[in-house]
């Protein structure tokens, strides 16, 4: 589309012979599937007449990969498992009914089923008196149809929801034909992302984050599936179709959902419940989430495009021309700007800086599916589906630009506009430590190189000394892919320590390794002071169990139950283990374990000496 005698994008013709897509907003990632920084286009296709389910993989525009899938999927997400060196495979996770498919390299990898819910003992006592032939009567099943519709309706099971739709006639012929109480609820997947957990990185480790149909979120840890945090999305039942992340799992996160009960809710870090933000007076299509300030962009059913704070106020509203189908949002790197990409059903898409319209392109159909990103090694490429099948690639111009007088597109009244900003007086304070500053400035900037100054040599010294003493737990210069770290399991006084030395490196085994331990002897015993390390391969990982045992003297004083670390240890509760290799006088690695106070109960009677006080309350 071309709007000012400028062309912004680049079309890129797609075959349209063999390509014919049936998919939904959520079956759609941009993948570096090998990590050669060439980003793939995944699409979980929902096929068309005789042809099921599938996962197609595009290469540009050219389909190089497909994969019969055993359901309609819900959602294609990828993600990163593991931080390693050199960077593993990415996942692709593609969610169906009430279970997540994992694939590595395209294989099947690991499949995950949602936890089932135990049904109610009263819907099953209610089942246990139907299939009982002497209540096959029509008042006696309409009784206790009454009474399992007193039950609330998440909690019933599938097969007393159908059970309800029957005439009493059905009913009655149901009942002779089935003998089998309910089974377990299966929770339904309603809608699947991704979170990550400590890095902002793009190629960092992230967890996946399934919405159920009951209105649960539920954030998996990526190593094992396993949930790390469970959380229902409101007081009031809301079922979630649209899940925007941003933030980090260990730091602090927002989950912005979008529901089908005209809302849009709010799941925060350590809320086991999350809040309504706002509603809406018309069904929601898609939000979005800007990632500046956590506004919300959404488009409605009432043909209209609105902006909400991260707190849920309507800061503003545009009528649009036709009905939205389709948003995305459109960060332009190289101009530091994030638009707002909403595609209509006359086949225009619009591109919006806050309320004002940038640029225009018409893709001469109905967008069904539209998504902006990496797409093989172009940075910037919108990526649309429309509603007949066709694929369609349009890469944004390196020479483009968005301001408000290329496009030749007018800026809206309102912002024209421009309000006086409300800039404080200058206070006599802030005039006397402008003067003050300006007369000092030499010395003022003396004194500061002098305390940076300090700040490096006292840092340098801590990093030599940490060196020199090697207490750290990862190897420096030649044993560098060495990793030792430490275990402690028990209640006391007999604690059972595993060392764990791992060898990081890809192609270099290691030898010459053996382990000692430095304890008080006074009030630690270890069984295995020295250990030889066999040869370490590549990769490889050894663990050493030791037994370490609290020593107490003869008389312990009662006083002990009521000290934070039982025993005489106090500071001496510190073990450290020296990792020695041969040829070398100072020890490679050293790992300090604070060993746990030892369980009261578990103190010898025998060796506990009461007191003058602890005698006189007997």
């Amino acid at each position: 589309m071309v709007m000012g005698n400028i062309s912004r994008w680049l079309d890129v013709e797609v075959g349209t012979d063999d390509i014919d897509l049936n998919t939904l907003p959520n079956n759609l990632a941009l993948v570096d599937l090998n990590n050669d920084n060439e980003f793939k286009l995944v699409v979980g296709d929902l096929g068309k007449g005789e042809e099921g389910p599938k996962l197609k993989v595009f290469k540009g525009a050219m389909q190089i990969y497909d994969m019969v899938l055993p359901d309609y999927p819900l959602g294609v997400v990828s993600c990163y498992m593991s931080e390693t060196v050199p960077r593993s495979i990415p996942i692709v996770a593609v969610a169906f009914s009430s279970c997540i498919y994992v694939y590595r390299n395209m294989k099947p990898f690991y499949k995950y089923y949602l936890p089932t819910a135990d049904l109610s003992t009263c819907e099953l006592e209610t089942w246990r008196q139907l299939n009982d032939p002497a209540n096959h009567k029509e008042e006696t099943i309409k009784r206790l149809t009454a009474s399992l519709n007193s039950i609330p309706l998440k909690v019933l099971s599938s097969q007393s929801k159908t059970f309800f739709t029957m005439s009493v006639d059905q009913q009655l012929e149901y009942l002779e034909n089935t003998i089998d109480l309910p089974k377990k609820l299966n929770p339904e997947i309603a809608c699947i992302t991704t979170l990550r957990i400590s890095s902002v990185d793009k190629y960092a480790v992230s967890c996946l984050v399934v919405g159920t149909e009951d209105g649960e979120i539920i954030v998996l840890d990526p190593q094992n599936f396993s949930p790390m945090s469970v959380a229902q999305l409101c007081t009031v039942k809301r079922t979630p179709y649209q899940m925007i992340t941003t933030g980090l799992y260990t730091v602090d996160y927002r989950i912005t959902v979008a529901t089908r009960e005209k809302s849009v809710c709010l799941l925060k870090r350590n809320w086991q419940e999350g809040r309504l933000l706002f509603t809406t007076e018309e069904h929601i299509i898609a939000i979005e989430v800007m990632t500046t300030d956590n506004s919300v962009m959404v488009i409605c059913a009432d043909n209209t495009l609105a902006c909400y704070s991260k707190k849920g106020k309507k800061q503003w509203c545009l009528n649009l021309e036709y009905r939205p189908v389709a948003l995305t949002l459109v960060p332009v790197l190289q101009l530091g700007v994030t638009l707002t990409g909403v595609a209509l059903a006359s086949g225009h898409l619009h591109l919006y800086d806050g309320q004002a319209k940038r640029d225009t392109i018409f893709v001469r159909d109905v967008v069904s599916v539209m998504k902006f990103g990496q797409l093989g090694q172009e940075e910037h490429v919108f990526t649309i589906v429309t509603a007949n099948g066709n694929l369609m690639l349009k890469i944004l111009k390196r020479t483009a630009d968005f301001n408000a007088h290329a496009a030749g597109v007018d800026t809206p009244t309102s912002q024209l506009a421009a309000k006086p900003w409300l800039i404080p007086k200058k206070s006599k304070l802030f005039l006397e430590q402008s003067m003050r500053e300006r007369e000092n400035a030499a010395s003022m900037h003396e004194t500061f190189q002098y305390d940076l100054n300090r700040l490096r040599l006292m840092a340098a010294k801590t990093l030599l000394e940490a060196h020199t003493k090697s207490d750290n737990s990862v190897g420096v210069g030649a044993l560098e892919p060495i990793r030792l770290t430490a275990e402690v399991e028990g209640l006391g006084p007999v604690f059972r320590v595993t060392l764990i030395l791992e060898n990081t490196s890809a192609n270099k085994a290691v030898i010459g390794l053996s382990i000692l331990f430095h304890v008080h002897t006074s009030n630690y015993k270890v069984s295995k002071p020295y250990i030889k390390v066999t040869l370490l391969p590549p990769g490889g990982k050894l663990k050493f169990p030791t037994k370490i045992e609290e020593v107490f003297e003869d008389n312990v004083n009662p006083d002990i139950f009521f000290r934070t670390v039982t025993g005489q240890a106090g500071e001496r509760a510190l073990v450290k283990i020296l990792l020695l290799k041969e040829g070398r006088l100072n020890p490679v690695l050293a790992a300090t374990v604070q060993m746990p106070p030892t369980d009261p109960m578990m103190v010898p009677y025998d060796k506990i000496q009461p007191t003058a006080d602890f005698s006189q309350n007997d």
